[in-house]
């Protein structure tokens, strides 16, 4: 009975040890494996994330420049994936000037091959945030004992933004029908516009002014536009010959960073709307406001009508964030930010400001432009700037450093068909 005992648990130890093989090898992929899938992850997001903060610090260069963004980005990338190279590490025939290179294929793997497995998206989405996405192939050492793939995709996205714009005066709206139509004009003479700290000293060189997606035209004043230190320039993406010709005409710029007259405006890339996160004005709201004589101070908030200066009249502006609802600024006297000799400066429901160099000064104005009943040029709620206007503005980090930002009117591409003034939104 012995041996017949013995002779029916015979073959059982090789069940036993196959099982325990298959344990031990899942054992042994998950270990393998799932350690090396488990680094390379980790290697991958890091290499997004340092490049893609590598792109996002061009987003503010000026002019801004995507194959400079995605060149740089590029590069540090090559420096942290192993066995990346690409020709040059400036991808010349592959970053080219737009926002997105490498966009997914069919496989839903970007189409920038760095080798060695490794492909890539690069993107500027907005003009304040750009993004890496990174795809390996990952070689599997032990799974394709057991029937599964050779390698497996991994992927890391990074997202970084740089928020800082270098203008204080940002026009987006623009048309391809007359693009070279200035959408930043100002009238009679001798009016002009003063550019505190143009830029903001926050930003490298001092860099900043005035951008516009269509053109920059000066006024008649001497000089019209003025920059005060740190200088600022003048940056357009659709300059036209006669723009350009009154701003070389000397003495109608001033103090810019460009040497001399020569290069302005200088040329920039065009910004696309919607990019910029409006700052939300205060829950204060105004139905306009008008400065008759004297001087007189402007609070922030939401206004439903016209902020009007006239001539010989001053508006101080509190700091803070003023969205003009309807019927846009007309200046024809003194419109400037708070300075030293403006204290102390109160406004109901906000603290008095007493001592310079305790607060910030910077001011930002919204403007959504409009067009009058019927009208298709679409001069309604525009910022005017009139013949004995000063404007004196400070810029903020806290608002991008932009003074005055001029929205896009809803549907105005097909409402605006006549020209010029579909772009004039600034006189």
């Amino acid at each position: 009975m012995g041996a017949a005992w013995l002779r029916r648990q015979s073959g059982q130890a090789v069940v036993l040890v196959a099982v325990a093989v298959l344990v031990l090898t899942a054992i042994l992929a998950l270990a393998l494996d799932g350690g090396s899938i488990y680094l390379d992850k980790r290697q991958l997001q890091n290499a997004a994330d340092s490049a893609a903060l590598a792109g996002a610090e061009l987003l503010m260069a000026v002019p801004p420049s995507y194959a400079s963004m995605h060149n740089q980005a590029l590069a540090n990338l090559l420096q942290n994936l192993p066995g990346t190279t690409k020709a040059g590490t400036v991808c010349s025939s592959s970053c080219l000037p737009q926002k997105t290179i490498g966009p997914p294929g069919g496989n839903g793997v970007g189409t920038l091959d760095l080798q060695a497995g490794y492909h890539v998206e690069l993107s500027a989405p907005t003009s304040y945030t750009y993004t890496v996405t990174v795809w390996h192939s990952h070689p599997v050492v032990v799974a394709p004992i057991h029937g599964f793939q050779p390698a497996i995709t991994l992927a890391a996205r990074a997202t970084a933004q740089n928020a800082n714009l270098p203008y204080a005066v940002v026009l987006m709206q623009d048309k391809p029908a007359y693009a070279t139509y200035s959408n930043f004009s100002i009238n009679g003479t001798p009016g002009g516009i003063t550019l505190q700290n143009a830029g903001g000293g926050s930003n490298p060189n001092y860099r900043g002014g005035i951008f516009s997606n269509a053109s920059i035209a000066p006024g008649n004043g001497t000089p019209s536009i003025a920059f005060v230190s740190p200088a600022g320039d003048l940056w357009a993406v659709n300059e036209s010959n006669a723009d350009q010709t009154a701003l070389q005409t000397a003495g109608n710029v001033s103090g810019q960073q460009t040497p001399g007259v020569t290069g302005l405006p200088r040329s920039a890339t065009h910004l696309d709307y919607p990019n910029y996160p409006e700052p939300v004005p205060p829950a204060f709201s105004y139905n306009g406001k008008t400065v008759v004589s004297g001087t007189d101070t402007l609070c922030p908030g939401q206004y439903s009508n016209a902020i009007s200066v006239q001539s010989g009249a001053t508006a101080v502006m509190y700091p803070g964030v003023y969205q003009i609802q309807a019927n846009g600024a007309n200046i024809q006297g003194t419109l400037k930010s708070v300075t030293a000799t403006d204290l102390p400066l109160s406004c109901a429901g906000f603290p008095t400001l007493t001592t310079w160099g305790t607060f910030d000064p910077g001011v930002i104005i919204e403007v959504t432009p409009a067009n009058a009943s019927g009208n298709t040029q679409c001069n309604k709620h525009i910022f005017s700037a009139g013949a004995t206007s000063t404007i004196d503005l400070w810029p903020s980090p806290k608002y991008f450093n932009i003074s005055i930002y001029i929205e896009t009117m809803p549907n105005w591409q097909t409402v605006c068909t006549s020209q010029p003034l579909g772009t004039n939104v600034v006189k």
